[in-house]
């Protein structure tokens, strides 16, 4: 793993964590992930590596994204979500600067593993870039796997309910840390942000709906009391792997 450290105005402080962060989110990944290099290198397979990138800081404002020094979004702004972006196996750069008129400059650049054949995802917020990859091992029929992510530094530790179930599918959750993956019924829950040491709801989110054979990672991303940047929940699918005697699965997203 290659680090790089890179000082631009007032940023350049934060530079070295927010890259830390990054790499080591997307190199812890999940055991079921799998391993294009334990193939049999006799056999030819296309392999598919991709990515999906959220914007979630209210203060960075509009940036640019690029793999391997080529651009691949452009005036990504907050609240933003890319289409799947593909992602060069092996050692890849992603490099984002921030827009500005006449004049952009670097916020993050780092060099990390990307094993060819999973799906990651990469939460731009305030301090750093929370990213990881998409666990895809197969679940029970008509279920999905949920995983909270939390990317808002105005919040304190907060426990996430799904208040139909009275579940906590996030407990003492503290920026920008990820709740453990928990298998849940494919539906439509209503849940409630509670900061963890008032149990006061911070945020309401009805309807939030998980089909079956999915992974979803639930991002909460705003700011406290900020009517421009409102407290929300964005949700971040991508389809499992098929189950042992199922030989269509789930069709790629």
């Amino acid at each position: 793993m290659t680090l790089e450290r890179r000082r631009y105005g007032r940023r350049g402080r934060g530079v070295t964590l927010l890259v830390i962060v990054a790499a080591l989110g997307l190199m812890m990944v999940p055991a079921g992930l799998r391993q294009a290099a334990a193939q049999d290198s006799s056999t030819s397979v296309d392999v598919e590596t991709r990515a999906v990138f959220l914007h979630a800081s209210p203060d960075l404002g509009e940036v640019e994204v690029a793999l391997n020094w080529d651009t691949q979004l452009e005036e990504f702004g907050y609240g933003d979500q890319s289409d799947w972006v593909d992602v060069p196996p092996g050692a890849v750069e992603v490099t984002i600067n921030a827009e500005r008129r006449g004049f952009n400059y670097m916020v993050f650049d780092a060099v990390y593993p990307a094993p060819a054949g999973n799906d990651y995802f990469m939460v731009i917020t305030d301090q750093l870039v929370v990213g990881g990859a998409f666990d895809q091992s197969p679940i029970p029929d008509n279920s999905a796997r949920v995983q909270v992510v939390q990317g808002s530094v105005s919040l304190p530790a907060v426990n996430v309910v799904a208040t139909g179930s009275d579940v906590d599918w996030a407990t003492q959750l503290q920026y920008p840390r990820s709740s453990e993956a928990t298998v849940v019924p494919a539906g439509s829950y209503d849940l409630e942000v509670r900061l963890a040491d008032s149990d006061e709801v911070a945020l309401t989110v009805p309807g939030v709906a998980l089909d079956g054979d999915t992974v979803n990672q639930l991002v909460i991303i705003g700011n406290a009391n900020d009517e421009d940047h409102p407290l929300e929940i964005k949700v971040l699918s991508n389809t499992t792997q098929p189950r042992d005697g199922d030989s269509e699965g789930t069709p790629p997203s």
